[in-house]
Order: C-alpha cells, then sequence, then structure tokens
C-alpha cells in the first residue's frame, strides 16, 4: 500500500477558504485512480504566496518527506507547490533524491515519467514568469490610483483613512464596490504632529520628544492596530528619526506640507539571505501628487526641521568617518558581548550606544518612561569585569564535581536504557542486510526498475542509521568520558582564549560565550551609597560547558546553574558581591 500526502496552498487572503478543498477534491478523485493508494497525510498553507519558502506546512512537508512518513505527493498543479522556479526545481530535486514520487494533478507531471525534467522546468518557468506580469499589472494599477489622488501606502500618524465606494457597482457580497481609500486629517493626532515638528524645530532631541510622549500617555502609532504582541505600543527615537533617502520617519514625511510622494522605493529579496530590503527609486520614477487639504505642517517649519535633520546626517557621517565606517558595520557583531547583555528592567538588549559605552537599548530610544535604568557602563571595563567573572567564579571546582559526579550517573543510566534498543537495532541490521543482498543478487540477474532502485536506496539509509544507532553511541559515551577528568583545565583554556581574541574571531568567541552563560548576561541597576552600578548576573551551563570542550550535543537532562552575582560601577569601578550558588 502507497501512503499519499497532498498539499495545497492558495495565495491571497482574499481568495475562499474552499480553495484548499477544491485542490484536495482533485487530488482525491486522482488518487482514487488506484486502490493500492492510500492517503495518509494532507498539508495547507493558506493566504502565503507562492513566492516564498517559508510557509509552515511546506517546510512540513519536507520535513516528513525526508522522514519518508509518505511515498508520493500529489499537488493540483505545480504552482501550489512554488512560483520560484529555483525553488521548485530545489524541491523536485529533493524529492527524488528522498525515493518520493512527485505528481501534477492538472498539469499531468509525473517524476516517474520520462522527461519530467524537462516538463517540470517548463512549467516552473511560466509559473514565474507569471508572477512577473502580475507585479507588472498590479504596478500599473496602482501608479494610475497614485495619480487619481488615492492613498496606496500603510497608515500615516496624523490621518485616518476613508474608503471611497461606488454609487452603483456591487462586489460578489452585494455591498458597494471599494473603489480606493483616501485620507483625511486625524485632529486629534494631527496636533501632536504639530507639537513633534515644533519640539524638535527648538533643538529637542527625538530622545527627549519620546520620552515625553511617553510620560504623557500619547497614544502611539499603532496603538489601535491588531497586534501579535499583547505590549502596549509605545514611542522610539527611531520612528521619527527614520530614512531621510528612503523618506521614512515622521519627521520626514512630506505628506505632512500637503505632498503625497509615493514609488520613492522598492522592496527586493536577496537570493542569498532571502532578506527583502528597500531599495531607493530614481527620482524621476516619484509619483508626487498635491493634496493642500492635508497639509498639518506650514512651509517655515518644515524648512526648519529639513535643515536641522540635514545638520545632524553632515555629523553623524563625519563622525563615521573619524572613525573609518563610512557606512554601518551591517548584522555582524563586533564587540564580544554584542548580543549577549540584557537589561534587568524591560528585558531590552544592552547595546553599544556610544563608541566605547553599553547602554539599554530601550532606554536610548523609548526614553527612561518606559526603561528607567539609564546606566551606562565603559566597554572595556564591562568586557574585562566579566571575563574575569567568568573565568574566577562561573563554575567552581564544587559545582564542576558535582557535575561529573551527576554526568556518570546520566550515561550509566542511558546506557543501562538503551540496550534494549541496541538488541532490537542489531536484529533489525541482519534483517535489512539479507534485504540488501537479494536485491543485489536480483539487479545482478537483470532484474532492475525504479521501484527496485527505490527500495535499496531506502535499505541503505536505514542500514546507515542503524549502523550509527550501535556503534555511533557508544563512541559518544566513551568521548564524553574521557572528557570529565580535564573539564576544568579545558574551561580555563578557553577562556584564556577568549580574553586574548582578535576581531577577525569575535563571532566565533560570541558563540562560545552564549554556551557558557546560557545566552545572556542580565545586568540590574542598583546603588551603593553615592555610587551608581549594574549588577551583572552570570548563569553558567555547565550542559554547554561540556558541548563545548567536548564537540558533542548530548540531549542530558537540564543541570541546575551556577549564578554569580558581579558590580559593575558605572563610574569606573567594580566591586564583586559575595558569591552565591
Amino acid at each position: 500500500m502507497a501512503r499519499v500526502a497532498l498539499y495545497a496552498r492558495y495565495s491571497s487572503e482574499h481568495q475562499k477558504e474552499s480553495s484548499i478543498e477544491d485542490q484536495y477534491r482533485n487530488c482525491e478523485r486522482y488518487a482514487a485512480r488506484d486502490p493500492a493508494w492510500s492517503i495518509t497525510a494532507r498539508y495547507a498553507d493558506r493566504a502565503i504566496s507562492g513566492t516564498t519558502s517559508d510557509r509552515p506546512d511546506y517546510q512540513r512537508m519536507l520535513v516528513d518527506a525526508k522522514a519518508k512518513h509518505f511515498d508520493m505527493l500529489l499537488v493540483d498543479d505545480f504552482s501550489r507547490l512554488s512560483r520560484d522556479s529555483v525553488e521548485s526545481e530545489q524541491t523536485r530535486r529533493r524529492l527524488i533524491h528522498w525515493g518520493i514520487r512527485l505528481i501534477g494533478c492538472s498539469d499531468g507531471i509525473d517524476t516517474d515519467t520520462k522527461n519530467h525534467e524537462m516538463l517540470s522546468g517548463i512549467k516552473s518557468v511560466m509559473n514565474q514568469a507569471f508572477i512577473s506580469d502580475l507585479k507588472d499589472k498590479i504596478s500599473r494599477g496602482m501608479i494610475g490610483k497614485a495619480l487619481h489622488g488615492y492613498h496606496l501606502g500603510g497608515r500615516t500618524y496624523g490621518y485616518k483613512l476613508v474608503p471611497e465606494l461606488d454609487p452603483t457597482r456591487k462586489d460578489p457580497y452585494g455591498n458597494p464596490e471599494r473603489v480606493g481609500t483616501k485620507l483625511a486629517i486625524d485632529e486629534d493626532q494631527a496636533q501632536w504632529v504639530k507639537w513633534i515638528f515644533e519640539r524638535y524645530a527648538e533643538g529637542m532631541s527625538p530622545h527627549k520628544i519620546v520620552t515625553e510622549l511617553n510620560r504623557r500617555q500619547v497614544p502611539a502609532p499603532g496603538a489601535a492596530y491588531r497586534r501579535k504582541s499583547c505590549r502596549t505600543p509605545s514611542w522610539s527615537a527611531a520612528s521619527l528619526q527614520g530614512n531621510a533617502t528612503l523618506g521614512t520617519g515622521l519627521l520626514n514625511n512630506p505628506l505632512y506640507t500637503g505632498r503625497a510622494v509615493w514609488n520613492r522605493s522598492r522592496r527586493e529579496k536577496d537570493p542569498d539571505t532571502h532578506i527583502r530590503a528597500h531599495i531607493a527609486r530614481d527620482r524621476g520614477e516619484w509619483i508626487e501628487t498635491p493634496v493642500p487639504h492635508l497639509r498639518i505642517i506650514d512651509e517655515a517649519l518644515w524648512a526648519r526641521v529639513t535643515a536641522a535633520r540635514a545638520g545632524v546626517s553632515r555629523g553623524v557621517y563625519d563622525l563615521r568617518k573619524l572613525h573609518s565606517r563610512a557606512r554601518s558595520t551591517g548584522r555582524n557583531p563586533k564587540y564580544l558581548f554584542s548580543g549577549l547583555l540584557v537589561c534587568g528592567m524591560c528585558g531590552g538588549k544592552f547595546v553599544v550606544c556610544a563608541t566605547a559605552t553599553y547602554c539599554c537599548s530601550t532606554w536610548r530610544t523609548r526614553g527612561e518612561t518606559v526603561c528607567a535604568n539609564a546606566l551606562r557602563v565603559p566597554r572595556k571595563l564591562a568586557e574585562s569585569a566579566l571575563l574575569a567573572a567568568i573565568q574566577k567564579d562561573l563554575f567552581t571546582p564544587k559545582g564542576l564535581d558535582v557535575f561529573k559526579a551527576e554526568i556518570i550517573r546520566l550515561l550509566a543510566s542511558q546506557r543501562r536504557t538503551r540496550r534494549p534498543d541496541v538488541a532490537k537495532a542489531t536484529a533489525r541490521l541482519q534483517d535489512v542486510e539479507r534485504e540488501i543482498a537479494h536485491i543485489i543478487t536480483a539487479i545482478k540477474a537483470g532484474i532492475f526498475t525504479g521501484s527496485t532502485k527505490t527500495a535499496l536506496e531506502t535499505l541503505e539509509a536505514e542500514h546507515t542509521a542503524l549502523t550509527q544507532t550501535i556503534k555511533g553511541r557508544n563512541k559518544l559515551f566513551d568521548k564524553v568520558v574521557a572528557f570529565l577528568p580535564n573539564m576544568e583545565q579545558r574551561f580555563k583554556a578557553m577562556i584564556d582564549d577568549l580574553v586574548a581574541v582578535t576581531q577577525p574571531e569575535v563571532d566565533k568567541a560570541r558563540g562560545i560565550l552564549r554556551e557558557l552563560v546560557g545566552h545572556s548576561i542580565r545586568l540590574h541597576p542598583t546603588s551603593d551609597g553615592a555610587d551608581r552600578f549594574l549588577t551583572a548576573e552570570l548563569s553558567g551551563d555547565y550542559t554547554g560547558l561540556m558541548k563545548l570542550a567536548s564537540g558533542t550535543n548530548l540531549l542530558l537532562n537540564p543541570v541546575r546553574r551556577h549564578r554569580s552575582p558581579n558590580h559593575i560601577n558605572a563610574t569606573g569601578t567594580v566591586t564583586k558581591s559575595t558569591e552565591s550558588v
């Protein structure tokens, strides 16, 4: 009996939910042709474009296919699988490699037939061409809407959306057909737009502006939107500053002066990282429409703010040039503890807020009303204090002895519980070897079909897995037992290497630190008389230590962490509290 899986997908949330059932029904009708086929799994992605592979059930289907949970995959047509020709081809090759037969019920493509590579390749190119043509048509329609004064972007603070309905035409549900959306001034929000522009023109920084807005509990942009997060939205300095080149950010939006500008940028997906980024368009492609009825800011105030923004941009560029950084350093971490330090008050990341200082990112961008942890600490001081604490206090000799005893107990327990599994795997291995020998004999006799090849590949994969089950686990246990006596010495050697790490090795060193401290170090603000300092809460992860030092990744029971708080004084001195476990 062949196990059959079905995959269905539709792209837009405006499409009917019944589209999935229609695709399933077509696949079920196709599967009913052969009584030896049994549908055992169904996968469906709703309202997700086929141009992306980031689809939950699509990824789950690939995982199950690799694990041999089914033998055949049926789709209504190849466009349901993917609209990207490269992704579609890769998926076809993966399924064939895993021994899974792929069938497109409507377009007649079957990977068990001859020349299916050519047919699927042509179909994939046609699917991608359909998307490209669709993009052009959508863009053409949007340009027409923009020229007629309709709003095409997202929600803009200071305005409310007003749908425009056709007086005669009806949609499929009998309601007036929506022609487009226009904007109208929201007086409650517009007064705060004026207030923000006036304060910035007077010299108040975006950080101080958002601090005051949050203190007054002014609803932030998006406060009334449907959100996945339950956290109340707050004002952020980044939402004011934005990007002057792309025209993002409240202070850069010309709509407040009565000019609607559209098509300033486009979103493109990086073919390697698959991350979408905004790319600025040439000014000749911009579509500017005068909308004087939407003016909130007069020209004089706009000119003052624009001049101030230009001055800030020049200052930032000059500062980066001074430090030999004409542009951002990008996503790669530059410092040893980048991304590991967490604010104990709000849970936000501690970031480098100046050339040589760490501070809370929430306090920096949203102000003291959202997070009152305004303490800063010199970067070199934090690095030296934390490395010293990790080296001296994180894993005590007593704690290491307890950990070694616990690991030996767990290893012995796992060996006892795994003996029946090993015996079962050994017996099955003998059966698999006999079956492989029979197939090889049949091949030598001239009996070779597609099913013979699939069966042989399946048995060889099972043979490899059984061999690893029998031999691999014992080698792993022996490796861990040999490592345990030298655990303390290996840990100290790793820390010595971290102290002397060079810039190209920062990323690797951060990975080591992340395993040792349980992925984060919490910094709690506190005080001691006239001095102010941050208490660093370090949590030693013994399992991470063994994984790093032995090169293994064991799924053992969680081991109690060792905690050692250390005080980092914001004025430049370091004190350490009494060690606690």
